[in-house]
C-alpha cells in the first residue's frame, strides 16, 4: 500500500465565510449523501479511522512545510495531479483560504446488483411517497457518490472515488476534489457543521423543504466553483445541467437528491454569484424552496388551517408531519409524466403545505392528509386539476369500495400498492387525503374537513405544530 503523502499549502489571508458537502459529475450522489443537511457531506459509510492531517510524518512521506502552511495528506493512494495546486486554485476561486490540514482518501466503486432503494427522502416516509405517487419497490442500479467531505473531531476528511471509476462518469478526480475542497473550506470557516445547527435555527421547523433549501445553497456554492474550475483548468465533459433531470420512479430518492445541485447553482446565477454573495446566502438561506426557485420574488407564506383534530372514534393516530415544499411538488409531477415546463407552472404559486401522517388501527393501514395553500384560488384550482390529471394518467378511477364517487382509486402496479385519494379544494386551499383503504381515506378526509370548519380550532398550524 502506498505510504501516506502530504502536500504543504501556503496559508493565505482568510477573507469571508463559506458553506458544505459532496460530489460533482454527471450522476447524482446516492441519497444518503444529500437527503438531509445533517448528512449532506456523506456521513454514511465512512470509515471510523480518525486521521488528522499535520500531526506527524509518515515513513517515506513527501513533505515540504513551513510555519505558515497547512498540509494535505493522502491516505493510501498517489494522485497523478498536485492536490496543493488544486486547493490553491479553489482558494482563489472561492476567495477563502484553508486554515488547517485536510486528509484525502480514495475508495473503489461499490458494485452490486440492482436493488430496491428505500422510499424515503428528507422527512418523507414511505407512506408519504405513496401519496405523492413516488413509491416503488422496483430495483434500480447502484449510484456511487463521486466524492464526499466530512468533519470529525475538528478535522476535515475528503473521500474520492478512484480515477478509473470516475472515468466512466466523464469527470476527473481532480475536478471532484476541487468540488470537495469547497466543502472543506465551508467546514473550516464555520458556515457548516456536522450537526447543521447553523441552518436549523433559521427555520421554524426542520422539514423536507428546509433540508432541500440548505442543501441547495451549500451545493450550489460548490457547483459554482466546480464550473469555474472546469472552464479554467479541466477539460472533463461536464455541466451542472446534468443534475436537472428526472430519473425512473424506482430511483426517485436519487432523482430528488440531485435537484439541489442544479437549483442551488441557478439560485446564485439569479440572486448573486460572487463569493461574498454566496457566503451571505449560506448565512441567511431562503425561507423555502419557493424562494430558492424564484429569487427576488417575495413568497408570502399563507397560514395553514389549524391542525386537524381527529376524534378518537376514528382510530387514527398522528405520528409525523412534514412540509414537502414547491420543489418536491414540481419534481413529483415531473416524475409522473408532466413536462418540465408544465410541472414548474403548476407548482408556481405554492404558498405553504403540511403533510400529516396517521397510523390506523387494525388492518386499515396508514394514511396521509396533505394540506396545501396557494397564492390565489386560480393557482389552487390549477394544482388540484393537475393532481387529478396525474392520478388519471396512473389509471385512477372511481373507487369500487365506496359509494362516494369523489373517492379516486389508483390501482396497484407491479411495484406499488393501490392508493385511494380524496382531493378537495376550498378557495386557495387544496387537501389531498390518501390511504390504501377507501374507508380510511374518507374517514380521515371527513374528520379533517370537520376540524377545519370548526370555529373552535382557530390557532394556526404554524404556531402549534411540531415534526415527529
Amino acid at each position: 500500500m502506498p505510504q501516506p503523502t502530504r502536500f504543504a499549502v501556503a496559508l493565505a489571508v482568510v477573507l469571508v465565510l463559506a458553506g458544505a458537502a459532496p460530489a460533482a459529475g454527471d450522476r447524482t450522489p446516492r441519497a444518503s449523501e444529500v437527503r438531509e443537511p445533517d448528512e449532506v457531506a456523506g456521513l454514511d459509510g465512512v470509515p471510523e479511522t480518525h486521521g488528522v492531517a499535520g500531526t506527524s510524518d509518515a515513513p517515506g512521506a513527501n513533505r515540504t512545510a513551513t510555519d505558515e502552511t497547512v498540509e494535505i495528506e493522502t491516505e493510501g493512494f498517489d494522485p497523478d495531479y498536485d492536490p496543493s495546486t488544486v486547493l490553491s486554485r479553489v482558494e482563489e476561486l472561492r476567495d477563502l483560504s484553508a486554515t488547517q490540514g485536510i486528509t484525502l482518501h480514495e475508495y473503489d466503486a461499490d458494485e452490486g446488483p440492482p436493488y430496491d432503494v428505500r422510499d424515503t427522502f428528507g422527512a418523507i416516509r414511505p407512506v408519504g411517497a405513496q401519496a405523492l405517487q413516488l413509491y416503488s419497490n422496483a430495483s434500480t442500479e447502484h449510484r456511487q457518490p463521486l466524492g464526499y467531505t466530512v468533519e470529525r473531531q475538528a478535522a476535515v476528511h475528503i473521500y474520492l472515488l478512484n480515477e478509473s471509476d470516475l472515468a466512466e462518469h466523464g469527470v476527473s478526480q481532480e475536478a471532484v476534489l476541487a468540488h470537495e475542497f469547497v466543502h472543506a473550506l465551508q467546514f473550516q470557516h464555520d458556515l457548516l457543521t456536522p450537526s447543521r445547527r447553523e441552518f436549523r435555527s433559521e427555520f421554524d421547523r426542520w422539514t423536507t423543504d428546509s433540508r432541500l433549501v440548505t442543501t441547495a445553497i451549500v451545493e450550489g456554492d460548490a457547483m459554482w466553483v466546480t464550473e469555474q474550475y472546469f472552464e479554467k483548468y479541466d477539460d472533463s465533459d461536464y455541466s451542472v445541467s446534468e443534475y436537472n433531470r428526472t430519473l425512473a420512479r424506482a430511483a426517485w430518492p436519487h432523482s430528488v437528491a440531485g435537484t439541489p445541485y442544479y437549483y442551488g447553482y441557478e439560485y446564485y446565477e439569479s440572486a448573486g454569484s460572487s463569493p461574498a454573495d454566496r457566503s451571505a446566502a449560506i448565512e441567511r438561506p431562503p425561507n423555502s424552496t419557493a424562494e430558492l426557485l424564484h429569487p427576488g420574488e417575495t413568497v408570502e407564506r399563507v397560514p395553514l388551517p389549524p391542525d386537524p383534530e381527529i376524534p378518537d372514534d376514528r382510530n387514527l393516530t398522528r405520528y409525523h408531519a412534514d412540509r414537502v415544499g414547491e420543489l418536491v411538488v414540481r419534481h413529483a409531477l415531473r416524475m409522473n409524466g408532466l413536462s418540465f415546463a408544465r410541472a414548474a407552472d403548476v407548482a408556481d404559486g405554492w404558498a405553504n403545505d403540511r403533510m400529516y401522517y396517521y397510523a390506523a388501527a387494525g388492518a386499515t393501514g396508514p394514511a396521509t392528509h396533505w394540506v396545501t395553500t396557494w397564492e390565489s384560488e386560480r393557482e389552487a384550482r390549477e394544482f388540484a386539476a393537475a393532481w387529478r390529471e396525474m392520478l388519471d394518467a396512473n389509471g385512477a378511477r372511481a373507487s369500487s369500495e365506496t359509494d362516494n364517487s369523489d373517492t379516486l382509486f389508483v390501482p396497484a402496479s407491479d411495484h406499488a400498492p393501490g392508493v385511494h385519494y380524496v382531493v378537495e379544494r376550498d378557495g386557495a386551499t387544496v387537501r389531498i387525503t390518501a390511504a390504501e383503504v377507501a374507508d380510511t381515506a374518507e374517514s380521515l378526509a371527513d374528520a379533517a374537513g370537520e376540524s377545519a370548519d370548526d370555529p373552535a380550532n382557530s390557532s394556526e398550524t404554524e404556531s402549534n405544530e411540531t415534526d415527529g
